[in-house]
This record gives C-alpha cells, structure tokens and sequence, in this order.
C-alpha cells in the first residue's frame, strides 16, 4: 500500500487555491508518527520526514511536532497538581484527585456524560493539542507578522 493512502484521500489543490490563506500549519502528534512507523515498518524520524513532505506537497507551510507542547502541558499540570494538593484542606480548594488527560475528546466526553459530578476534578491545563494552537497562532504568528 502506498504510504500516501496513510491519510484521507486527498485532492491535489489547484493553482492558485492558497492564495488567500497567509499561512497553513499542520502539528503532528508523536503517537501519530509511532502509529504510522509501526503500521508500515518504518522509524518515526522516516515518518515524520514523509508526512512533512507529503503534506508540504499539498501547499501546508509548516509542519510541527506537538511533542515540545505536550512538556509545557505537563510542567502546567504538575504545577496545577501542587497547587491543589496544597490548598486542598482548605474548603472549596482545589480537588483531588485530579484527572487530567492530553485528549481534548475524553475531557469533552467526561464533561458531558458526568457534568458537574466531574468537573471540579478536571484538570484547568490546556492540551498539548490546544497548546500547540496558542503558540502557533500567538508566538509564531507575530514572529511572522501575520494573524
């Protein structure tokens, strides 16, 4: 199988089509690329290579790694995680435990299956995923002087 079925079937775009998107970024998660290395025999630095030029191939500008998001996500969980177990003899504090995840998806699943039984447990911190965005659009959007 050719490893460009990887991802959905894509339609090559035309002459012309960016011209009105600034910039396109595409973050791509570590167990993406371990996923794909596995399933084809391949390393992650392979993977990761071909990805990027695959998908440069389709006219996206940059491709990250979420791998540096998912530390800044997990130092802020560790520093939410001290806060909490400090004040947490102090009525209304912070809960333990804390529950935390890097899938936005569970935390919007858990939210919506358990409500407000949960939410005080949930984790304030940002996903690596949600991360990444802030930093591509505050940090390397000014670096590039484009919103």
């Amino acid at each position: 199988m050719p490893f460009t079925t990887l991802l959905f079937p894509v339609v090559p775009l035309q002459e012309g089509q960016l011209d009105d998107v600034k910039v396109v970024v595409v973050s791509v998660s570590p167990q993406t690329r371990a996923s794909m290395a596995a399933k084809y025999g391949l390393s992650p630095l392979q993977v990761a290579r071909r990805v990027t030029a695959f998908l440069k191939s389709l006219g996206v500008n940059h491709v990250f790694d979420t791998a540096f998001s998912r530390d800044i996500s997990l130092l802020e969980s560790q520093r939410e995680f001290v806060e909490r177990f400090r004040a947490s003899s102090a009525p209304g504090a912070g809960q333990l435990p804390m529950l935390a995840s890097a899938c936005p998806g569970w935390i919007c699943y858990a939210e919506k299956t358990h409500g407000s039984y949960i939410l005080p447990y949930i984790s304030t911190t940002k996903s690596p995923q949600q991360v990444m965005g802030t930093l591509v659009k505050e940090y390397f959007g000014n670096k590039l002087d484009r919103k």
